[in-house]
């Protein structure tokens, strides 16, 4: 069974810093320095667990009257049971109860039909971010 929660303890904060280096720098090899950006302290962390076992993660960081989400990963074997979805889906429906207006997130490419299948809409063409192609997407919560 797989649970959702704020990364609000150091330990579980750990755990998402783990598993963005692991999904982002091993896997992508996006340099660290890109990855663990500074901006941690002004962002909810959430992390998902697989019984005990810390298994994906998301940041979600204001950013004016609405939410950017960012970082989410999930960790290879992990793939393909709705983690993700699990996790942009929490992180929404935080960012309604706080009264923001509108999330938007930069998807890499290959990813946008995922987001799209829950509600965001492409804004804009493709550009770079870290070496990877990626997408601007937006929607109205």
């Amino acid at each position: 069974m797989t649970t959702i929660l704020e990364a609000l303890e150091a330990d579980d904060r750990a755990a998402c810093f783990a598993i963005r280096v692991e999904v982002f720098c091993g896997e992508q090899k996006v340099a660290r320095d890109i990855e663990l950006d500074g901006l941690d302290d002004l962002c909810r962390h959430y992390l998902a667990r697989c019984g005990d076992l810390p298994v994906g993660t998301a940041r979600s960081r204001p950013l004016g009257g609405s939410v950017k989400l960012e970082r989410i990963a999930v960790l290879r074997p992990y793939r393909g049971r709705d983690i993700g979805r699990a996790l942009t889906e929490r992180a929404l429906s935080d960012a309604r109860k706080d009264g923001y207006a509108a999330a938007v997130l930069h998807s890499q490419t290959h990813a946008g039909p995922f987001y799209e299948k829950l509600g965001f809409r492409r804004e804009g063409g493709e550009f770079e971010e870290a070496g990877i192609p990626h997408v601007r997407m937006a929607m109205t919560l």
